[in-house]
């Protein structure tokens, strides 16, 4: 992908664009040379996207207004960990409905666009086009930020996600890291 057409030259992404530089510096310098996992368990696609039914998983904190919120107290009390916890969001979610609980990210423009975090109308629009199969009736959200300690996440909150989605026959996940 490039910025000019006909241009071959990689686009650039500044992942600390929203963090601020303080915040950037204490990340940054936690972020191990080498990663974690050397196999990632990738599952091959089983049918074609157009037969599929998607959901979504936002690393944004959100929550459906009224539901349990993430543990921002526990964030405000040790700033380098997150509430490992998930959230199920509805398929009819807008950002009037849903509210973003997140201290290492501003969430205010989540609240006046919830496709930032969780682009519920753009799938909406590739199902309408035929492109997706469907929309699953639930979405997902975790709060991103872990700090050091994403073990309750891992082995926790993921494999729950996971069945989650198999009881409601989702084929693909699509992640929207914020």
């Amino acid at each position: 992908m490039s910025d000019t057409p006909g241009s071959t030259a990689p686009r650039e992404v500044d992942p600390w664009r929203f963090a601020g530089s303080f915040l950037k510096n204490v990340i940054s310098a936690r972020i191990p040379a080498e990663p974690a996992y050397a196999d990632i368990p990738w599952t091959p696609v089983a049918k074609p996207l157009s037969k599929s039914r998607v959901a979504l998983l936002s690393t944004a904190g959100l929550s459906m207004a009224g539901d349990p919120p993430f543990d921002m107290e526990m964030e405000r009390q040790n700033p380098l960990r997150g509430d490992p916890s998930w959230r199920r969001i509805r398929d009819d979610a807008t950002h009037e409905s849903v509210e973003a609980n997140h201290l290492h990210i501003d969430t205010s423009y989540i609240l006046r666009d919830l496709n930032v975090a969780l682009p519920l109308d753009r799938l909406r629009e590739l199902v309408a086009e035929g492109a997706v199969g469907a929309m699953a009736r639930t979405h997902y959200s975790i709060m991103g930020y872990q700090g050091n300690d994403t073990s309750a996440l891992e082995q926790t909150s993921a494999p729950e996600i996971a069945q989650a989605m198999r009881r409601e026959e989702v084929d693909l996940a699509l992640l929207a890291p914020v």
